[in-house]
């Protein structure tokens, strides 16, 4: 494996025109700008992304474009999320042969499996496709919890399995998964997909976030990896805090999408803001509390610069 899942992963939003069509011009687009804005990782086929409503010919499409279009300094994480097995598991070979650096699995999200059928449904794939795996463990759309005896087992049994996105509300959670998932193996990465975890994750022996505002400006979570990662944690603290005042923006709109593409539009930004139905855009008075918000805290960003 010649990279570190750590730090600053995007899980890119997938821009659409205004029939829904995949725009691939804006997406290649995205790559180059958070490449600039040095991400540690980009994760195409990602729930902010609305992986939900993509066809597995459009899952494969956006992973081209992106492989295409990145620089090879910066790894490309692939989502693979299926409700069939075997389907995945087509997937993580063919975006293997593409040179995607990782692949994400979500459990199941419609039927509601035991612990050892999801047990077997990480396990056939990891050992199908010889590829680095990142489990994605999201609850509120899968509506199960990954237990920490179900890491447990598998990271024993797969090296290939080498970290964890870990979407789920609970510091206490991570705290066990970090204290426990560490003393089998210690090379395991956990991240949070909440971008208002990522100092508190870090401070506490995590690896990083995969975060969907860091799509729009990502210094607002790089400054506060890399200060971390310096030692600096009066900086870190600092910019964390206004890392905390960007997320409120999620709370404007129906979907962490929809917040996350509007904010393109406030921004004059060339992604368009449309997200697929049965999600909507934000509402001109969500928009509005938007723009204030952001407005603000980018003219803080120039200021402490």
């Amino acid at each position: 494996m010649n990279f570190k899942l750590e730090g600053v992963v995007v899980p890119l939003i997938t821009p659409f025109l205004e029939d829904y069509s995949i725009d691939k011009e804006s997406l290649k687009w995205l790559v180059s700008y958070l490449i600039e804005n040095k991400v540690n990782g980009l994760f195409v086929n990602s729930s902010v992304g609305e992986f939900a409503s993509l066809s597995i010919d459009e899952m494969r499409l956006t992973t081209k474009i992106v492989m295409d279009s990145k620089k090879d300094s910066v790894p490309v994480f692939s989502g693979i999320s299926t409700n069939f097995t075997e389907e995945s598991v087509k997937l993580g070979k063919e975006f293997k042969d593409l040179g995607v650096d990782a692949i994400v699995i979500l459990p199941p999200y419609f039927f509601k499996v035991s612990e050892k059928e999801l047990i077997h449904h990480f396990s056939l794939i990891a050992e199908k496709v010889d590829i680095p795996i990142i489990i994605y463990n999201i609850p509120l759309y899968t509506g199960m919890n990954i237990s920490i005896s179900t890491y447990k087992t598998l990271i024993s049994q797969y090296s290939n399995i080498i970290g964890t996105k870990v979407t789920f509300d609970s510091l206490i959670y991570f705290k066990r998964l970090i204290k426990e998932l560490r003393e089998v193996r210690k090379d395991f990465a956990i991240l949070t997909g909440f971008d208002e975890y990522l100092l508190p994750l870090l401070s506490m022996g995590g690896n990083g976030g995969v975060m969907g505002l860091a799509n729009v400006v990502p210094k607002f979570h790089t400054r506060v990896y890399d200060s971390w990662k310096k030692g600096d944690m009066e900086r870190a603290n600092k910019y964390w805090l206004d890392l905390l005042n960007l997320t409120e923006i999620y709370d404007y709109c129906n979907s962490y999408t929809a917040s996350v593409k509007v904010l393109f539009k406030i921004l004059n930004m060339p992604i368009k803001n449309v997200v697929r139905p049965p999600l909507t855009i934000c509402e001109q008075k969500s928009e509005e509390l938007a723009r204030k918000r952001i407005t603000s805290l980018l003219s803080s960003l120039a200021n402490s610069e």
